[in-house]
């Protein structure tokens, strides 16, 4: 057998020769092997722990006249423990009569004798390395003979078994009795084992079990389909799993001829406490509030947050007119001073009601009536609760007003871009910005997106004002990279309605062109739950054009599978505000967050984290590979005036990062 032939060819070997007089001939083959491409350190007894630490080594020899021998000149010797770091073959001139280890016997040590060949040589080699692969395996492993009895588990196994898995002979627990096939045990301490067992013997009828602790997996998975279906901060079901109960709600409503309620809650005041006690009691007041309303929930009853201070609730299967109760009883739930993060703070809530059958007929319509006598509730005093308008005018009045604003406000230029900037933290330099749309109403003041869009979306006038938005960002962009340089990039949202134009493309790469840009200058932002539902021609023409950017905004529901991260066009992940603004503290979005890197690593995506407000967040993006971030730490957003000074004072982030 040639050299080339023995797998670890180039190995680095350890040898501890305590007088071996084995007729020169394993010194010798030794030495032949030397001057074929095996590396050989030879130490002295008292060196052998000292050159264990300097390692790495592929295996470690030891040569003496017997085992006895050995262990008598290194007192505490034991081959076993030695060969839990790395395979170890012993060169005895007499056979041990025994080797330390217990009833499993010597795994990862085998025994070489002066009259070996070559052959036999490397075969105890493999021995030693296979051995060694049994014992420092990470999964566990269990052979079983014909009688599913156990024959050895290795220490993995064990671990993971614990007093289960029993010594030679025992029956250990029903998995073993699984020849062939895979599934999950739960083990007694409440972990979730994967196990897969095949026959590794026709005739002999043995068995091999392989085992991975999944427990971990298993609770991520978990975790993300909770918060799927969750809020984060305070438990409650979000906006996507409220409109799935309400729906079941008017379909057994419609078939027992009940009723709906629909309650919806605003806190008032909870801007004014934010500001003056910061975010953490603001957090924890929304956490206090919907502990109060859980509490007082009856059966057929639940409540969801969705969005940053306003719960829905709905409720089904009471009496005609006792909607009026169930608001009083809200705001009975909220009448006495609240504790929040070391804060007694009394906080009001105004609630608009609306019943089915009575005010709507449909989800939306209910959520809009309800919407609507919230903010009547407001109007009149607060702390207090409105029902409905019997009919739909007063709601369809105000979105057709809305609407009317919105026209209006495209041509006397209303509108306003903000612009955050998004920092690279690897390089510690700003890169690129968000654009914020803003909407200066007269009368009214300033309104954000999430106050109009649905209106622009359901009245058209989204493709206008995307148009506008697209146009106004490609322009200012086109005006800074004089300044900014060519790499500088803009974020801009786009809306489904956007989305399923046939023309959006067309649309998008014309206005690019008109300012000299590529496609790559301007990132398209879509929501997860957009992006999630968004699979038709849209997106396919987006797929088409390779050089797209395309960017998934407020990543934290799970609501897109890894089957459409890979099969989407797909460049980047945008983390939502509400999951890093509990990290690093909270463990279970800590782990989110890990695990959204990870799969942007794994798919090629870059990692956006939007919402950093302290160091300690950028601190841990940064140390988990995020790539970029945005949020008030680094700077609010600003007008467009301002962003090239801010850009371009490095100072800013001196404290931050660790390259300043």
């Amino acid at each position: 057998m040639s050299l080339q032939e023995v797998p670890g060819h180039g190995w680095r070997i350890l040898l501890l020769d305590m007088g071996a007089s084995a007729g020169d001939g394993l010194p010798a083959r030794l030495l032949l092997l030397e001057r074929q491409g095996l590396t050989f350190e030879q130490v002295e007894g008292p060196q052998l722990q000292e050159a264990l630490a300097g390692g790495p080594f592929d295996l470690l020899i030891l040569g003496g006249q017997s085992l006895d021998a050995l262990q008598s000149a290194l007192p505490g010797l034991d081959p076993c423990v030695l060969s839990q770091r790395l395979p170890v073959l012993l060169m005895l001139d007499t056979p041990p009569h025994a080797v330390a280890g217990g009833a499993q016997g010597p795994y990862g040590v085998a025994c070489v004798h002066p009259d070996f060949s070559a052959d036999e040589f490397f075969a105890a080699v493999a021995q030693a390395q296979l051995g060694y692969g049994f014992l420092g395996n990470p999964d566990g492993v269990v052979v079983l003979n014909a009688d599913r009895r156990l024959v050895v588990a290795n220490p993995a196994a064990r671990q993971m078994l614990g007093p289960a898995v029993g010594g030679p002979g025992d029956s250990g627990p029903d998995l073993f009795q699984d020849s062939r096939g895979q599934g999950e045990w739960l083990a007694p301490d409440g972990r979730t084992l994967e196990w897969q067992a095949s026959v590794c013997g026709v005739t002999s009828g043995c068995a091999v079990i392989t085992l991975r602790d999944v427990s971990e997996r298993r609770a991520a998975a978990r975790a993300l389909a909770f918060r799927a279906e969750h809020d984060t901060l305070t438990g409650l079901v979000n906006q996507v799993r409220m409109r799935q109960e309400l729906h079941s709600a008017l379909a057994r409503a419609d078939r027992d001829g009940g009723r709906v309620a629909v309650l919806y809650l605003d806190l008032d005041g909870f801007k004014q406490i934010n500001d003056t006690y910061g975010h953490a009691v603001g957090d924890a007041l929304l956490a206090a509030v919907a502990q109060r309303l859980v509490a007082v929930c009856r059966a057929g009853e639940l409540v969801a947050r969705v969005g940053g201070d306003e719960l829905v609730m709905i409720a089904e299967s009471f009496p005609p007119g006792f909607e009026g109760r169930i608001a009083e009883r809200v705001l009975g739930a909220l009448a006495s001073p609240i504790e929040a993060a070391g804060r007694t703070v009394r906080v009001g809530v105004s609630i608009g009601v609306a019943v089915y059958p009575d005010h709507a007929s449909d989800p939306d319509g209910l959520l809009r009536g309800s919407d609507e006598a919230m903010y009547e509730a407001k109007r009149s005093g607060r702390d207090t609760y409105r029902l409905a308008s019997s009919h739909a005018d007063v709601v369809t009045q105000r979105r057709q007003e809305l609407a009317a604003g919105l026209e209006q406000g495209l041509l006397r230029r209303e509108f306003q871009v903000l612009y955050q900037p998004v920092l690279d933290i690897k390089q510690g330099r700003f890169v690129g910005a968000e654009a914020l749309l803003r909407w200066h109403r007269p009368h009214t003041g300033v309104l954000h997106p999430g106050q109009f869009l649905d209106v622009a979306e359901t009245s058209g006038l989204i493709t206008s004002i995307g148009d506008w938005v697209l146009d106004h960002v490609c322009q200012q962009l086109a005006q800074w990279r004089w300044v900014l340089g060519e790499d500088f990039f803009l974020c801009a949202n786009v809306s489904a309605v956007q989305l399923r134009r046939a023309d959006f493309v067309g649309r998008f790469r014309r206005i690019l062109h008109s300012h000299g840009l590529t496609s790559a200058a301007v990132r398209l932002e879509v929501s997860e739950s957009v992006m999630a539902q968004e699979m038709g021609r849209a997106l396919g023409d987006l797929t088409a054009s390779t050089d797209m950017h395309l960017a998934v905004d407020d990543v934290s529901q799970g609501m897109l599978s890894l089957r459409n991260i890979s099969g989407l066009p797909i460049r980047s992940l945008k983390l939502d505000r509400s999951l890093v603004a509990q990290v690093p503290d909270d463990s279970l979005s800590a782990q989110l967050v890990d695990a959204l890197i990870a799969i942007g690593r794994t798919f090629g995506l870059s990692v956006v984290a939007e919402g950093v407000e302290t160091a300690e967040q950028l601190n841990f993006l940064r140390e988990r590979g995020c790539d970029y971030c945005q949020g008030f730490l680094l700077s609010a957003p600003v007008a467009a005036a301002d962003l090239p000074s801010l850009v371009n004072t490095p100072q800013l982030l001196r404290g931050l990062l660790p390259a300043y």
